[in-house]
């Protein structure tokens, strides 16, 4: 007798469990788990052809699959994770979406709801094949962890939860930092962010922020443009061309990197520190911002832009030569914005 397992969801939609739900006359709920969570097991003790059917029609769905004999020694083990994603390239949120679309078996619009938040958890309590078959298929990076081995930060608002601090404070064992008008704990334990979100999770002064899947930039603050180390570091890894460290060295401090995983920003950090070379990690927590343009030349191709996310009635008018958005807008679209406003001849900018 043979056991049919499937080993990743691989490069199969989630139109895959629609087929499997009919086929097999169990809810599609219960597919999606299987597919979302292999491995995982899909037939048991049956024959040899059955078997052999089974894997091929799963193959042509796109699934992994593997066919164990009844002596096999099967090992279903698997570390449940959490998955974000993060753009090197903005313009490619698009692309990413719809991507993401496919993938997930949902709408593009609730897509971007995702990729909204912060930070940007796309799929969670899922399978590390799951996570592996993501970064496959989408043109951004992807990041996973196990949310129980992770750290969090943990805001409460300045103005909305200060009756309260002390008692989150106390209840943390933690005493906070003020900053962009919350007052910040960090690096606290899942068990104990758990606590204080049971707690006060109704409320809306508090937000809580897994640091594996946080974005932040890093910025180089000094280097000594004779030490070979450093130098080696910037032009091999950082990526900077050799003739132009005199003019970066002229102009520090300078961003190497924004939209930068923490976990990464702390390996390179904690790499450069090793050889002297002087960085910081900046991280922002106000998660709503302002768009600002000035020098605009053609209204009429900004408004195109802007319209993606803007209200016609709060565009640039007719002649208008600057411009601030009158409503807060996500980062991301922000960036986005920003991103393709470069392309003209006007001067965008991100505010807090």
């Amino acid at each position: 007798m043979n056991t049919v397992i499937i080993n990743s969801i691989g490069t199969a939609t989630p139109g895959a469990s629609k087929v499997l739900s009919d086929a097999l006359k169990v809810p599609q709920d219960y597919i999606l788990k299987l597919l979302y969570n292999a491995p995982s097991v899909l037939f048991q003790k049956v024959d040899e052809d059955t078997a052999q059917k089974a894997e091929d029609t799963l193959t042509k769905l796109g699934l992994e699959v593997a066919v164990c004999k009844e002596d096999e020694k099967i090992d279903l083990t698997t570390e449940l994770v959490d998955i974000s994603v993060s753009f090197d390239d903005i313009l490619k949120l698009p692309i990413v979406t719809e991507q993401l679309s496919i993938f997930l078996g949902c709408k593009q619009s609730e897509v971007l709801s995702l990729l909204l938040k912060e930070p940007s958890i796309v799929l969670g309590n899922v399978s590390r094949a799951t996570a592996e078959a993501l970064q496959k298929r989408v043109d951004t990076d992807v990041y996973f962890s196990n949310p129980r081995k992770d750290e969090y930060t943990v805001l409460v608002s300045k103005d909305k939860g200060a009756r309260e601090l002390k008692n989150i404070a106390r209840l943390l064992k933690f005493e906070p930092v003020l900053q962009d008008e919350v007052y910040v704990f960090e690096n606290i334990s899942y068990n104990d962010s758990q606590l204080v979100w049971r707690k006060y999770q109704s409320n809306d002064f508090i937000k809580i922020l897994n640091q594996s899947h946080q974005s932040v930039t890093i910025e180089l603050d000094d280097f000594d443009i004779q030490n070979e180390e450093h130098t080696n570091l910037l032009i091999n890894k950082i990526g900077m061309p050799e003739e132009i460290l005199e003019d970066i060295h002229t102009a520090l401090p300078i961003v190497l990197f924004e939209d930068f995983n923490r976990n990464k920003a702390l390996d390179l950090y904690k790499e450069c520190e090793a050889i002297g070379l002087k960085t910081s990690i900046q991280k922002d927590f106000n998660f709503k911002k302002n768009l600002q343009i000035d020098e605009i030349e053609d209204v009429e191709q900004v408004n195109k832009i802007l319209g993606q996310f803007i209200d016609q009635e709060n565009l640039p008018k007719e002649g208008a030569t600057e411009w601030i958005n009158k409503e807060e807008i996500p980062p991301l679209i922000a960036k986005y914005l920003c991103a393709q406003l470069e392309t003209l001849n006007c001067n965008p900018e991100i505010i807090n």
